[in-house]
């Protein structure tokens, strides 16, 4: 049996490999997703009023989903969507409350069997929805994708303002700025150009169907890399033209604590 330093010791020798590789498997990942993007390019042109694709990963958050995160689709200013919520293997009744919507362009898929997380709650924190968030992007049929977390909201014209900055500009992502509640009704604004970790929400995105190719990687937590940073990191790195546009697209509140469910 191994003592308790010799645990220590491979632990360390372990960390210290993943982060050696790491640079090794982001420089060819970025050349191969660079290469997929071009072809993209040649075979996906922008067309008019195009159906967006609006993406939200949830867990037994019901309340916050349908009284939140999803009427703040439907009232969105551009029509032209297709709301794709899955669940992260519900086991409450978020699919019965969905229903009573009665809007055949939302579309509700649960998973099986929930996402494989670290136990850590912070490793858990970084990659927490990546299974529901990748099944979205497989399920999507729009041109462009627009990712909501289920308990944040879109501002009314949030897709028409980022559509249209899009393509007017011929981007294939764009991003703009957030209300950020960072204390019980207390508010910031969030956003700001260059593309880094610390000035983009994961809700003030949208991005085309060229890069639908790219996926949430699961294993985030082992670089100590926030899951969907790394996405918008690696869009940026293939030469995605990126954009920022300085207007509030949406609320972004306090997270609730899902670390212990």
């Amino acid at each position: 049996m191994m003592s308790w330093d010799d645990v220590k010791f491979y632990s360390e020798m372990y960390a210290r490999r993943i982060r050696y590789m790491y640079p090794i498997k982001n420089h060819l990942e970025s050349r191969r997703n660079k290469k997929i993007l071009e072809e993209n390019r040649l075979k996906y042109k922008n067309t008019e009023n195009p159906l967006v694709s609006v993406l939200i990963a949830t867990y037994n958050r019901p309340e916050l989903l349908t009284e939140r995160a999803v009427p703040s689709v439907l009232r969105q200013t551009y029509q032209n969507f297709e709301l794709i919520i899955i669940g992260d293997h519900c086991t409450n009744d978020t699919e019965e409350r969905l229903k009573k919507f009665k809007d055949e362009r939302i579309k509700f898929f649960n998973l099986p069997e929930r996402g494989k997380y670290p136990e850590d709650p912070h490793k858990r924190w970084l990659v927490a929805g990546t299974a529901p968030a990748n099944k979205a992007i497989e399920l999507s049929s729009g041109e462009w994708l627009a990712p909501l977390d289920d308990d944040d909201e879109f501002s009314d014209d949030h897709i028409e303002t980022l559509l249209k900055f899009a393509t007017d500009n011929d981007y294939d992502m764009v991003y703009g700025k957030v209300r950020m509640e960072t204390e019980p009704d207390k508010w910031d604004e969030l956003g700001s150009y260059p593309l880094e970790g610390s000035c983009i929400s994961h809700m003030a995105v949208l991005y085309s169907s060229r890069l639908k190719f790219m996926k949430y990687d699961i294993n985030c937590w082992k670089y100590i890399e926030p899951v969907d940073l790394k996405m918008w990191r690696q869009m940026k790195e293939a030469g995605a033209r990126i954009g920022f546009i300085n207007r509030i697209v949406g609320n972004h509140y306090l997270e609730k604590n899902q670390e212990k469910e």
